[in-house]
């Protein structure tokens, strides 16, 4: 499963202001890397923090997709389980209600680099509406997955467990994790704010299918990038794709929807058919969230 050729990566995440790393927003848990590309190594992506330096060539600044590509405006509210993760005020990934007091995302949307208060806030449509609707939160604790691997991207998860109780609401709701693993060609859906350049920006959701794993992992599309507890998929009309800002945000599949997944990774170029999305398996590590969800994690500071 030995990589042939470099293929980029992109970690969903919103670009940071001007200053770079470890100079905007303080506090302890901060953002990983902005959108870019790395190497693939072993047959994976190699770690976007060693590619640093090749992120946002000046010849593609300003030039970047900002959302969800070939999506649409969600129903208000018809996503009640949707919370925007923020640091410093700003929207840096999405994130699923699965309890009262937890949030399901990605890992390398969080890691002690920057300052600045990490918050979850609940009951969005529009990203910067503070209504009756929301409630915000402190992180008390962040429980990554112990086997999460940044230079694979396997195991891809993090539970962030809420300084209070979501007061439940048609706006606050939480959503169930998919019973089994999605099989090719299921319907499932993806949502997400994508980079909150615009005060009423909305949330926006695309339609996507579960792509064979088998195929991902050939020669032309992810080359064995693609590991058995991920789930690659495709939006249903060409060229719609996530883009920056939906990394942690949850692949919902069945009805009622329930979180198949957890948005990854996905090429430099989204909209690439030979490097379709990734998302981690929430059913296949369903094990690690429902015994951290009992018994909680070794206290993080945040």
């Amino acid at each position: 499963m030995e990589a042939r050729a470099s293929l980029g990566l992109l970690l969903l995440l919103l670009p940071l202001p001007s200053g770079g790393l470890g100079e905007q927003h303080g506090g302890a848990v901060g953002v990983s890397s902005p959108q870019g590309s790395a190497e693939m190594e072993s047959g994976r992506p190699r770690s976007p923090a060693a590619a640093l330096g090749a992120l946002f060539p000046p010849s593609s600044r300003g030039r970047s997709r900002l959302g969800i590509i070939g999506g649409h405006e969600a129903k208000p509210h018809s996503r009640p389980y949707m919370v925007s993760v923020q640091s410093g005020g700003v929207h840096i990934c999405g994130g699923a209600l699965v309890q009262q007091r937890w949030v399901l995302t990605a890992a390398h949307c969080i890691v002690r680099r920057l300052k600045g208060p990490v918050k979850v806030v609940v009951g969005l449509h529009h990203l910067w509406d503070r209504g009756a609707a929301t409630q915000s939160f402190a992180i008390r604790t962040a429980c990554p997955h112990p086997n999460y691997n940044r230079k694979t991207m396997e195991n891809d998860l993090l539970l962030l467990q809420l300084s209070g109780p979501v007061s439940w609401s048609r706006t606050r709701r939480p959503i169930a994790l998919l019973r089994r693993e999605p099989k090719a060609g299921t319907a499932c859906s993806l949502a997400g704010w994508g980079v909150p350049r615009d005060p009423a920006a909305a949330l926006q959701e695309l339609e996507v299918a579960v792509l064979d794993a088998r195929m991902c992992n050939n020669s032309r599309f992810w080359h064995g990038g693609i590991a058995p507890t991920m789930i690659c998929f495709q939006g249903r009309h060409r060229g719609a794709a996530p883009t920056k800002g939906d990394s942690g945000s949850p692949l919902v599949c069945g009805q009622p929807a329930a979180v198949a997944g957890v948005m990854s990774f996905s090429s430099a170029r989204p909209e690439d058919p030979l490097k379709p999305p990734v998302a981690t398996s929430a059913v296949g590590h369903k094990k690690w969230i429902q015994r951290t969800l009992r018994r909680g994690c070794p206290r993080t500071r945040v």
